[in-house]
C-alpha cells in the first residue's frame, strides 16, 4: 500500500497520532505489552507513574521526534539521503505529534481553569 492510498483511507477524526518513543526513521511503532498494575496473587502492587512523570515522558517522546525529523531534514538538504518519504513521513510525524500535544495543553489549562474558579 502505497502512502496516498493509505491517507486516502483515513477517516477524518479518528486519525490519533503515535506519540511514542521516535528511535529511528522507519515507520514501525514502537510496540509492547500493557503494563499490569497487578504484580502478582496481591503479594504486592506496582506503583502507577505519576502524572508529572506521565506527561515529562510524553514531552520527551515528542521533543525526540522533532529531533529525528531535524535531523532527518538535514541529512536531505546536505545531500546525505536521497529517502524522501522517510524525511517527509517523520517531519508530518512531529508535526502531528506536536499538534497532540498543544491540544492536550488546551485541555488542561481549560480544566485548571474551571477548578480553580470553582466555590468552595
Amino acid at each position: 500500500m502505497d502512502y496516498a492510498s493509505a491517507i486516502s483511507n483515513v477517516i477524518p477524526g479518528t486519525f490519533v497520532p503515535d506519540i511514542g518513543k521516535a528511535t529511528s526513521l522507519d515507520e514501525r511503532p514502537n510496540v509492547g505489552p500493557i503494563p499490569s498494575l497487578d504484580t502478582g496473587a496481591g503479594i504486592g502492587q506496582a506503583e502507577a507513574p505519576s502524572f508529572k512523570d506521565t506527561v515529562k515522558s510524553m514531552l520527551a517522546d515528542v521533543n525526540d521526534k522533532i529531533t529525528a525529523s531535524d535531523q532527518a531534514t538535514r541529512d536531505l538538504a546536505d545531500g546525505k539521503t536521497n529517502d524522501m518519504q522517510k524525511v517527509v513521513t517523520s517531519v508530518e510525524e512531529a508535526n502531528l505529534a506536536l499538534n497532540f500535544t498543544m491540544a492536550m495543553r488546551s485541555k488542561l489549562l481549560e480544566a485548571y481553569t474551571q477548578v480553580s474558579q470553582m466555590q468552595v
